[in-house]
């Protein structure tokens, strides 16, 4: 009976009351599986709907929340699920300009820790958001470490049309980490695995490899 109890309120959009009816069944048994299935999609649904720039609090103890439940890693379905509301709050945060370093940094406290589905399109649409940011946030070269020069996807190298320039996802990437990295750490290297990365960049695509390399050798003469 809770099930379809949760399953009602569910379509009727009422996240809330579906939640709190999965929440006291999981309560009564820990050992049932589906209310805490159910949790988890149902915080996901609520986090995209308070992905806005003026929830970013309500964002942010759900997130946690998602996390503390302590869902199994090999749950690929929900870790690829929730780095879409992610997404969505960055975005907003960027247009709203509305989002602050603090922000970014308790974002990133908490999603550091997540077993992400990667690659995968999701990943990648979270990173680009995150990529976004430029000198918006001191720790993007930190981020984008994290993220990891070898989660891209086969599409994440193909150039298209963004804001009057061509570019790839792979080449917006390295661009935004060399120049976070020349912004926040002087004197400090690429990684090992930037120049990995920038090796299969230049197997598929050798005009974006390029591109960077400039980068890379910019005030070097």
């Amino acid at each position: 009976m809770s099930y379809k109890q949760v399953k009602y309120f569910q379509d009727l959009e009422d996240y809330a009351a579906a939640y709190k009816i999965a929440y006291e069944n999981w309560e009564d048994n820990p050992g049932l599986k589906w209310p805490k299935n159910a949790i988890a999609w149902l915080l996901i649904r609520m986090m995209k709907a308070n992905a806005r720039a003026y929830a970013q609090n309500k964002f942010l103890q759900q997130l946690e929340e998602f996390y503390n439940l302590g869902i199994q890693e090999d749950e690929k379905k929900l870790w690829g699920a929730v780095a879409w509301p992610i997404r969505d709050i960055v975005r907003d945060s960027i247009d709203m300009q509305w989002f602050t370093p603090e922000f970014g940094d308790r974002l990133f406290d908490v999603i550091r820790k997540f077993p992400f589905d990667k690659p995968s399109d999701s990943y990648s649409a979270m990173g680009k958001a995150f990529v976004r940011l430029g000198s918006l946030w001191p720790q993007l070269t930190e981020f984008i470490e994290w993220w990891g020069f070898d989660n891209f996807t086969d599409f994440d190298y193909r150039r298209y049309p963004e804001n009057g320039r061509l570019e790839s996802l792979a080449e917006k990437t390295m661009t935004a980490y060399l120049i976070s990295l020349h912004c926040s750490a002087a004197g400090r290297i690429p990684s090992e695995t930037f120049y990995n990365a920038l090796d299969t960049l230049a197997s598929r695509s050798p005009e974006q490899a390029d591109n960077i390399h400039k980068i890379l050798s910019y005030g070097k003469n």
